[in-house]
């Protein structure tokens, strides 16, 4: 069993100090690390962290943002100017063989934030999956809908996920859009990565549902509506085989393999809204594409596929 408690600020001493706090009760703290009062400066897991994105003070109590606190105040102390940059609570772990990253917002902080955020879901291998030493890892990728930006995103698997998270720490910190991240030029052989890296599949992704190429639904949003009793056909287009493998009952599920699609499409309703899925829903894409060419307007794919569905 895993519990995550969070941690919060010890700043007893410098309340009785009349030192001003922020909404978390850490510290507050400008660029400069200084405290309300000039002459004080504070950083570490007591203060609010300027926050890059939020532009405000952020509660991120991490090793690696205590120490760059430490340099900039030692810096100030002994005559420099040292301005903190902002953070984006950039944190990675390993937990029960699982490598873990996340940077920047989730989508709910995104949305508590004002922000109008869009997402994609993207389960790959962290390298070429002919070799023997691929792994799998989840990416979801936070833009913003209005303006493009990279807001956040969360990596998880087995495989290689610590790398990609400081890719995108550093497209983020450099405001970064959707269209920015897959241009940069990452590198690639077999043993490491694929020729397009997983972090810029899933922001060519967002670029496809931004363009009205691809038109996804997350995992929470079609369990809301199966729950509603909306009358959501399920369109499951894996082979015979990988549903006998891992079979996905539920009375609203059709199987068509992805190969007879085309033959077997007018047995399809085209009053009611069609889902398509596969394992990562990449045939599951290509069988909204092909229903579209057919005329059926209504047809969305699974964002991430069953790899990504985390409900019985």
């Amino acid at each position: 069993m895993l519990f995550s408690v969070g941690v919060r600020p010890n700043a007893r001493l410098a309340a009785e100090a009349g030192l001003e706090l922020g909404p978390s009760g850490g510290i507050r703290v400008n660029e400069y690390l200084q405290t309300s009062d000039p002459d004080i400066f504070a950083g570490g897991d007591c203060v609010e962290t300027p926050h890059r994105i939020l532009e405000r003070g952020a509660f991120l109590p991490l090793g690696s943002l205590a120490n760059r606190h430490g340099r900039i105040i030692g810096d100030n102390l002994t005559g420099g100017r040292s301005r903190f940059e902002g953070a984006l609570g950039t944190t990675v772990l390993q937990v029960a063989g699982f490598h873990v990253g996340r940077t920047g917002l989730t989508e709910r902080q995104a949305r508590e934030e004002g922000f109008a955020p869009w997402t994609a879901l993207v389960p790959s291998p962290d390298h070429l999956h002919y070799m023997p030493t691929a792994k799998t890892i989840v990416v979801k990728l936070i833009a913003d809908q209005e303006t493009g930006r990279l807001l956040g995103g969360q990596i998880v698997g087995p495989g290689d996920a610590i790398k990609r998270t400081d890719v995108l720490a550093t497209a983020i910190h450099f405001r970064a859009t959707v269209d920015d991240l897959p241009a940069i030029d990452l590198g690639y052989a077999p043993p490491y990565s694929f020729p397009i890296d997983p972090i810029q599949h899933a922001a060519n992704v967002l670029r496809n549902k931004r363009d009205g190429i691809a038109q996804g639904i997350s995992p929470a949003e079609l369990k809301a509506k199966l729950d509603a009793g909306e009358p959501v056909l399920l369109l499951d287009v894996r082979t015979p085989q990988e549903v006998a493998a891992q079979p996905f009952p539920h009375p609203q599920v059709v199987h068509i393999p992805l190969g007879a699609l085309r033959r077997r499409a007018q047995t399809l309703p085209r009053d009611r809204e069609i889902v398509t899925f596969c394992k990562i829903s990449l045939r599951g894409y290509e069988a909204q594409k092909i229903l579209n060419a057919l005329g059926f307007t209504n047809v969305k794919f699974l964002d991430g596929g069953l790899v990504t569905w985390p409900y019985d």
